[in-house]
């Protein structure tokens, strides 16, 4: 073979072929445990001994996949895979080794025997290709925890929030909530897990964008727990809404303050804090609405909103 044409073959290969192809998965790249965010947030930096800027922050019950342990200064910290729920893209990088439990990699199945169990399209190879897996530990008071994973990938027309039971040692698929998916943001961009019962049976609290019409959306705050083999939503509220799509041709400003929210020609916004009250933490939604008028870009009128959204034996009080 003439020699000029060998190494134009070899090449071409090398721009052809995804870097660490031909070499194989490095070792670091293969999982050797878990890694369990009892507490969060937790910083993801690019750097071994947490040296950079934060790539990703996990939620506590957080899990994800440990590449590798390495110590250093006195200080040990965990190289971890995850998933960034608003992207769907997997990130790499460092932890401290203290935040996180650890847990060995038998505990809990890989992606790929996931997808497997749930069927159907999962089992389509262009699926198993894409799709990324973002995981949570619930835990179920004195039953064994569950498995929640939020399942999806730009390619696929919906996503999918999966809770995973285990029995018999293994974890098998349970109740599910379908989500479609938009060309500009993902159902969930956020998740985190809480006992707001004082229970133990930890809720799911997820932050998934909205959009009603073009200049009419925001993101709303969801709380969810499972009952009854189904996960129920105790509460929902927007952090942010805006509604510029109308405006109405006076200033009408309501009572509650909290009334006003998704009105006609506002913009709201607001965090969510919880508040003890007995054994239950209720959620407490702090932030302002503002007016807005047409042909001007600041608001012509501002009020600020504080409510305690009381729990009631079944679900917390609605915010509006």
């Amino acid at each position: 073979m003439n020699s000029r044409y060998l190494i134009g073959c070899l090449l071409a290969a090398q721009f052809l072929i995804p870097a660490g192809a031909t070499a194989g998965k490095k070792k670091a790249d293969v999982p050797v445990g878990w890694g369990y965010a009892s507490q969060g947030p937790i910083e993801i930096r690019p750097g071994f001994l947490n040296r950079g800027n934060p790539i990703l922050k996990l939620g506590r019950g957080a899990l994800v996949a440990i590449l590798e342990d390495k110590g250093g200064k006195g200080k040990s910290s965990l190289k971890v895979r995850a998933v960034n729920p608003t992207t769907l893209e997997a990130v790499t990088g460092w932890v401290d080794s203290s935040t996180m439990v650890r847990q060995a990699l038998d505990e809990y199945p890989l992606d790929k025997d996931l997808l497997k169990q749930l069927g159907g399209e999962y089992l389509q190879d262009f699926t198993t290709t894409f799709a990324q897996i973002v995981r949570f530990v619930l835990r179920q008071g004195n039953q064994a925890p569950v498995l929640v994973c939020f399942i999806g990938a730009r390619m696929l027309p919906s996503a999918r929030l999966q809770v995973f039971h285990k029995r018999g040692g293994k974890y098998a698929p349970g109740p599910y909530i379908e989500f479609p998916i938009s060309e500009l943001h993902f159902a969930i961009t956020d998740l985190e897990v809480r006992d707001l019962m004082g229970d133990g049976n930890e809720c799911l609290i997820t932050r998934e964008p909205f959009t009603i019409q073009t200049e009419d959306f925001g993101v709303n705050l969801v709380i969810r727990r499972l009952e009854a083999n189904e996960l129920v939503t105790l509460w929902k509220a927007p952090l942010q809404f805006q509604n510029k799509a109308s405006y109405l041709p006076r200033l009408n400003i309501l009572t509650p303050p909290e009334s006003n929210i998704g009105s006609p020609g506002t913009f709201s916004s607001g965090a969510v804090q919880y508040q003890k009250r007995g054994v239950v933490s209720e959620p407490v939604w702090k932030g302002k609405v503002e007016f807005f008028v047409v042909g001007r870009e600041d608001p012509v009128d501002t009020v600020k909103v504080e409510k305690t959204c009381a729990w009631d034996g079944s679900k917390f009080a609605p915010l509006q």
